[in-house]
C-alpha cells in the first residue's frame, strides 16, 4: 500500500486525520478476522463484487457533467473509499473482481496499491448481450502469484447454448451476457486456472430464474468438460465470482453442485450485505494433489469466511460524516449510498495450503 499518497490526496490535515483514523480501525479489523499472508505456504484466494466499480467515471471528466447522475444517482465513489478497497484487498494473494467498468478508476486504486500487485481484465461483453458494459479481472499479488500466460474468456459450442426455457429442446441459442473469464496462474508449488463469472440475475422467479439456472449450469458443465485436460497441466480448477445463488438448498447451487464442483470444507457464508444470501461462491475440482484446503474440518474461523467491511468504515453512526456527499447525491438513504461507496457484497476468501514440497521429497525416496 501507498499511504504516501495520503498526504497529497488529502490536504486538509482534519480530513486526512479521520481517514487515517479510519484505516487504522479497518487494518485492526482485517488484523483480527483474516490469517496473514505468507511467502509460500498458503495463498489467500478471494472475490468480491465492487459495485458499479467506475461506472461513469470518464463521463464523469467531462465538463458540465451531473455528477449526481452517477452511478444509478449514487454519485461518485470519494477518494477515501478508494483507500478503504485497496487495504482489503491488499490482504490476499490473489482476487477475482466483479463489476468492474472504467479501467481509468481502477488504475487510481492500483496506484494506492503500489508495484507489488498486478492485474489482467477482459474487455466489457458486448451491450447486445446484456452485459451492462461489465469487465471481470484478476488481481494478484507479484510477489507470490505469477501468470501462465493463458487467458481467454469462454464462449459456448451451439450444443450448451443458454436457454431460459425448461428444457433443452427449447434452447434459444444464448451465450452469456457476461462472458466468463479463465487463467493460468501459479503459486509457488501450485499450479491452478481459474474462472470467474457474474452469473445474469433477472428476477426471482419464472423465464429470468429459469435463465439464471441455466448460466450456472453451463458454465459448471463446460469446466467439469475442460478439466479432463486443464487437470494435466493444473493440480486444480476454480470456479468462484458472482453466481447469484440464493441459498445452499436453492436450485441455482444445485446447477453448480451437479457438475461435481465443491465449496472447500463444504461450508457456505452468505455474502450481501443483510447477509441473507449466498451470491458469491468459491468452487473447485481438483485431481487430488497440491493445494489443501487447510480448514476442511474449520476449527478455526480464519480458513474461510466473508469480511463485513461495515463494521470498520462506513459505520452506522458515521452517517453525519458524509451528510455532504449523500446531498450531492440522488440518495437518501445512507446505507444504500455507502453500498455504492464499497459494495453491496462482501468479500468471499479461502486459505489455501499451497507448498507440497514435503510431500513430493518423501515420494522422491520411493521413485
Amino acid at each position: 500500500m501507498d499511504y504516501a499518497r495520503l498526504r497529497y490526496d488529502f490536504r486538509d490535515a482534519a480530513e486526512r486525520t479521520r481517514v487515517v483514523g479510519n484505516l487504522e480501525r479497518l487494518r485492526a479489523g482485517l488484523d483480527d478476522k483474516l490469517p496473514a499472508k505468507d511467502q509460500t505456504s498458503t495463498l489467500l484466494l478471494a472475490t468480491w463484487n465492487l459495485r458499479d466499480f467506475g461506472r461513469d467515471y470518464l463521463a464523469s471528466l467531462v465538463p458540465g457533467y451531473d455528477k449526481a447522475k452517477m452511478r444509478r444517482g449514487a454519485g461518485p465513489r470519494l477518494r477515501e473509499s478508494l483507500y478503504y478497497i485497496a487495504e482489503i484487498l491488499s490482504r490476499f494473494d490473489f482476487v477475482a473482481v466483479q463489476e468492474v467498468n472504467d479501467i481509468e478508476e481502477w488504475e487510481l486504486l492500483m496506484g494506492i496499491l503500489g508495484h507489488d500487485f498486478d492485474y489482467i481484465a477482459t474487455d466489457v461483453t458486448d451491450s447486445r448481450l446484456g452485459g451492462n458494459g461489465e469487465r471481470l479481472l484478476f488481481l494478484f499479488d507479484r510477489r507470490k502469484v505469477f501468470f501462465r500466460k493463458i487467458a481467454g474468456e469462454i464462449v459456448l459450442p451451439a450444443k450448451m447454448l443458454v436457454s431460459a426455457a425448461a428444457t433443452d429442446e427449447d434452447n434459444d441459442g444464448k451465450q452469456f451476457r457476461r462472458s466468463p473469464f479463465i487463467t493460468a496462474f501459479q503459486a509457488g508449488w501450485f499450479k491452478f486456472d481459474i474462472c470467474t463469472v457474474h452469473i445474469y440475475y433477472g428476477a426471482d422467479s419464472g423465464p429470468q430464474l429459469r435463465e439464471r439456472i441455466a448460466e450456472i449450469d453451463r458454465i459448471a458443465a463446460y469446466l467439469a468438460d475442460y478439466a479432463k485436460d486443464a487437470l494435466h497441466r493444473a493440480q486444480t480448477l476454480f470456479l468462484l465470482g458472482d453466481f447469484n445463488i440464493k441459498s445452499p438448498e436453492h436450485e441455482t447451487m444445485t446447477a453448480l453442485k451437479r457438475h461435481g464442483f465443491k465449496s472447500p470444507g463444504e461450508r457456505y457464508f452468505p455474502n450481501n450485505i443483510s447477509e441473507t444470501m449466498y451470491y458469491d461462491q468459491i468452487a473447485y475440482l481438483s485431481k487430488g494433489e497440491g493445494a489443501d484446503f487447510s480448514g476442511q474440518t474449520f476449527v478455526a474461523e480464519r480458513d474461510f469466511g466473508n469480511f463485513r467491511f461495515f463494521d470498520y468504515v462506513f459505520r452506522d453512526n458515521d452517517t453525519g460524516e458524509y451528510a455532504q456527499a449523500i446531498t450531492r447525491s440522488n440518495k437518501d438513504n445512507y446505507r444504500d449510498w455507502s453500498t455504492y461507496q464499497m459494495s453491496d457484497h462482501m468479500p468471499l476468501w479461502v486459505k489455501l495450503k499451497v507448498d507440497n514440497s514435503t510431500a513430493y521429497l518423501e515420494s522422491l525416496k520411493q521413485a
